[in-house]
């Protein structure tokens, strides 16, 4: 598999994939909604899907206003994902979502954030 991926990134012409691909929309219109499973808390994020090229998503978190990490990625035509952030957790959390492909990543979504 890797060899296959490999391969791909290398010689896009040679797999029929000679066409120039151009970087996805971003998604937009995130939303966050908070729950409790358990003592867990999960943000349950929401966005709407503009792009047609987009291999998947790329979600990121920053915490307590620290850098942004990508905590998870979903697959294409993707507009949702569950971040179970943690047990007996406080403090501020904020979110964006980015849609990529071979070409690169999209400009990210809006922010949105939570307190927990």
């Amino acid at each position: 598999m890797v060899s296959v991926v490999f391969l791909v990134l290398l010689f896009p012409a040679t797999l029929g994939l000679g066409q120039e691909e151009e970087v996805p929309e971003k998604p937009h219109n995130l939303r966050v909604f908070t729950r409790y499973d358990g003592a867990i808390a999960v943000a349950e994020l929401l966005w709407h899907d503009d792009s047609t090229n987009e291999l998947g998503f790329e979600v990121l978190r920053s915490e307590n206003g620290g850098e942004f990490q990508v905590v998870g990625t979903v697959g294409v035509n993707s507009n949702h994902y569950d971040d179970k952030i943690g047990k007996y957790v406080t403090g501020p959390y904020a979110f964006k979502v980015r849609a990529f492909n071979r070409a690169g990543r999209s400009e990210e979504s809006n922010l949105v954030s939570i307190w927990l």
